[in-house]
């Protein structure tokens, strides 16, 4: 639905943007004879060009093969041009191959190409992005003693790690035990949890005090912090 308001947009906006004087009828006409060439053009790039030679890395072949493209959607669009605007009575192949009128269309179809392609790419950028980047979800499952548990990272004060095992504190005192690693427990959690000693994760947001030696959590217990942890990093949002 976005593509068609666009190239509705489009063959109004420049449909205005050429028009000679009053002469609306033949700018509008013109335009309509010749979006079919690059809607062609911009999808071919965009469908097929980009993901088989841009996005592959195979600069030359992409380079050659959308001069190419633009040749072709050039010398259509003076076919188009010739035969259904200016309605020459004498067919003048000359006049259709003009370079200088070639190239003048070349430009127009390329701006409109790139504009397109650049929005493409710039949304392929996007979804690339949010893909690469971790996935935490408002709850967790734990799977304890043959059960799996719901929890939201929100209810965790802290976790303990217990060799293989490791125990998920919440804030109502219950505590889970799950076969799984500290590191494994780390890459499910937001940033706001942190590994402040070997064996400890705690969650922040419940922390009530610290020293040089130990994090005070809201629940009354005292946690070791590791010679190793930078306390500074206590202090940051």
């Amino acid at each position: 639905m976005i593509q068609v308001v666009f190239w509705i947009l489009y063959y109004i906006l420049f449909g205005f943007i050429w028009v000679k004087g009053v002469d609306y009828k033949s700018s509008f006409y013109l335009e309509f004879i010749l979006l079919p060439i690059r809607i062609f053009a911009v999808y071919f790039t965009i469908l097929y060009l980009i993901p088989q030679f841009l996005l592959p890395k195979k600069f030359l072949k992409f380079v050659v093969s959308y001069m190419v493209l633009l040749c072709f959607a050039g010398i259509a669009q003076r076919f188009f041009i010739y035969f259904f605007f200016d309605d020459q009575e004498v067919f003048n192949i000359a006049q259709i191959l003009s370079v200088k009128l070639i190239v003048r269309s070349i430009v127009l179809i390329n701006s409109t190409v790139f504009f397109v392609s650049s929005v493409y790419i710039l949304n392929l950028y996007f979804i690339e992005k949010a893909k690469s980047e971790p996935q935490v979800t408002n709850t967790i499952e734990l799977k304890s003693n043959r059960r799996i548990y719901r929890v939201q990272p929100k209810d965790i004060t802290h976790i303990e790690g217990l060799g293989n095992y490791v125990n998920y504190i919440t804030i109502d005192g219950k505590k889970i035990t799950v076969y799984q690693s500290l590191k494994k427990s780390m890459e499910q959690l937001p940033n706001h949890f942190m590994r402040i000693h070997k064996s400890f994760i705690i969650n922040r947001h419940h922390m009530k005090s610290y020293s040089t030696e130990t994090v005070e959590m809201i629940s009354g217990e005292f946690i070791p912090i590791g010679n190793s942890f930078d306390q500074n990093k206590l202090q940051t949002e």
